[in-house]
């Protein structure tokens, strides 16, 4: 299954959804939270009952959605579900990996999986399955669109870096260190020789000045 969806949000907000899961879960269509959407391991993980309509039937599954960074590409999510049939209990699985590319204020949608089930899901034709994923992806991008679009021209802070493939993370050990200059010392006040010469010169010149000027007076 290949399908294509542009929106027009600038990549680094849809990029953020898929980060936030109860803002993920708010754009799954069909979806109902079993429990609340939640920050896993390595991304958001969804527990809940999906309904997807194919072929003139709706199946609801009831399972769980976990969604993680691709490892090989830049701008890429690996969304894993995995569920049974809410009547007859027919395991279903799919993987489904959704690319970002870039296109300056707006987002391409690359959509690309695979999807094994038993039941009533494996008794449709492909062209069935392949028209109610495209619907799925159609309804998901509408309700990315329509979160995203009171933010879409705001200057927000990226919620999320943005990684890029082969790209290796920051570290303690890579990082520059902040090197803040000493203050220099405090100026001497004084004569401006006493300035040239600096403190410990100075003392002995002072203490100089007082002995000669004591034998003066003795020999007066």
């Amino acid at each position: 299954m290949a399908y294509e969806v542009v929106v027009p949000i600038p990549v680094r907000l849809v990029w953020g959804v898929f980060h936030d899961p109860a803002r993920l879960a708010g754009c799954v269509p069909g979806l109902t939270n079993d429990a609340p959407p939640r920050n896993g391991g390595e991304g958001p993980q969804l527990t809940g009952r999906l309904r997807l309509r194919a072929g003139g039937t709706t199946v609801t599954y009831k399972g769980t959605l976990a969604v993680t960074e691709a490892e090989d590409l830049p701008l890429a999510i690996v969304v894993a579900a995995e569920g049974v049939e809410a009547r007859g209990d027919a395991p279903i699985k799919a993987v489904l990996t959704i690319r970002l590319d870039d296109e300056a204020s707006s987002t391409r949608l690359v959509f690309d999986g695979s999807m094994t089930a038993q039941g009533r899901t494996a008794e449709l034709s492909p062209d069935q399955l392949a028209a109610a994923w495209r619907r799925l992806a159609d309804r998901f991008t509408a309700a990315l669109t329509e979160e995203l679009a009171p933010v879409r021209d705001q200057e927000v802070p990226e919620p999320v870096p943005v990684r890029r493939a082969g790209a290796r993370s920051s570290s303690a050990s890579s990082a520059r260190p902040v090197v803040v200059p000493a203050p220099g010392p405090e100026p001497v006040r004084g004569t401006p020789l006493l300035r040239r010469i600096g403190p410990p010169a100075a003392m002995v010149v002072g203490a100089l000045l007082i002995g000669r000027a004591f034998r003066r007076r003795r020999s007066g």
